[in-house]
């Protein structure tokens, strides 16, 4: 159907336009029906992009209204969820995908870990353990051990300790894989298992710490935030807060700190760069404890109270979840 036919369609109810998607009439700025507006893009290029500059200029007022809470008015913008106003900021979970990408992105682009600094050593760390006495392993593993030891790996895990076991003698990887080599690998559970092989991949490539970061904590951070959620409910049940409003809380606190942290990324290591970095990566507590006192309306004393108890029960799954990101392959 042309839109001349349309058009000739819509005059033709009599009770207004219809619908060109669904053929409801009469058609406002909205369809009620199916929800598709009223703008037609059949028509010529400038009032097109006029139509696009507005949408653009509308999202970008949205956004600044949204950051100016969420930055200067902790817990305000939650206040504004929870009181139904929407319309005027960005939705939760569309600026949450946005914090998170764009901290993981720089992030990504921070550069490498070196093969001994990803491990948390120093070069001089590295010299002294690879001096050593080999003897540190208690009890080397016999020949027909570590032979059953390399059998009951994968092929490509058995590549790597291969390399691994390569290396000079007292060398902290090869100890490590020794160390293993003697126990009884093939009767370990099935999450020992996985433990010892992401040991091994680290082993080789310490690299794979940060990769595998990259990789799965953008899924892992997002899927603990119901936890999150769950325990601010607990700690506020007198409050009587849907747990919707508690998890949007706790989404609001989350994209602050990669926001705050994708700043931090940003600026130099030295100077007033580094005394500013140094700020930004303690400013997400106080913020928090600043949130819940005016999000949930209570004292100094107690929101401080909370935001330790919070802080420690979120931790007892944060940090499951940072692990099982370092050990999970893609």
């Amino acid at each position: 159907m042309t839109t001349s036919e349309v058009g000739r369609d819509s005059r033709a109810t009599g009770g207004g336009r219809a619908c060109p998607n669904c053929g409801y009439a009469p058609m406002e700025s909205f369809c009620p029906q199916c929800g598709q507006s009223d703008r037609h893009y059949a028509r010529s290029l400038g009032s097109v992009v006029l139509e696009f500059l507005r949408e653009m200029f509308e999202l970008d007022s949205r956004l600044f209204r949204t950051l100016r809470l969420l930055f200067f008015k902790p817990g305000s913008l939650t206040q504004e969820f929870s009181r139904n106003r929407r319309v005027s900021f960005v939705s939760p979970v569309r600026l949450y995908i946005f914090a998170s990408f764009v901290f993981f992105l720089l992030l990504s682009l921070a550069g490498d870990f070196g093969n001994v600094g990803a491990m948390g050593m120093t070069e001089e760390d590295a010299e002294d353990a690879v001096a050593q006495p080999s003897d540190s392993v208690a009890q080397p593993p016999t020949e027909e051990r570590l032979a059953a030891f390399m059998a009951a790996l994968p092929p490509e895990q058995q590549r790597k300790a291969d390399d691994i076991l390569r290396r000079p003698e007292g060398e902290i990887g090869r100890r490590i894989v020794l160390s293993g080599a003697a126990e009884e690998f093939e009767e370990w559970n099935w999450i020992g298992r996985l433990f010892a092989l992401g040991v091994i991949d680290i082993l080789h490539d310490p690299s794979v710490i940060r990769q595998r970061l990259l990789a799965n904590m953008p899924i892992a951070m997002f899927f603990v935030l119901p936890v999150l959620g769950a325990v601010l409910a607990i700690f506020h049940l007198r409050k009587k807060r849907f747990y919707v409003e508690h998890l949007v809380f706790a989404i609001h606190i989350q994209t602050f700190t990669f926001l705050v942290y994708a700043i931090v990324l940003l600026l130099p290591d030295e100077g007033l760069g580094g005394l500013i970095r140094a700020g930004c990566l303690l400013i997400p507590y106080p913020y928090f404890v600043i949130a819940l006192r005016r999000y949930y309306e209570n004292g100094w004393v107690l929101s401080v109270a909370k935001s330790v108890g919070v802080y420690m029960l979120y931790s007892l799954v944060l940090l499951p979840a940072f692990v099982i990101s370092v050990f999970v392959t893609g």
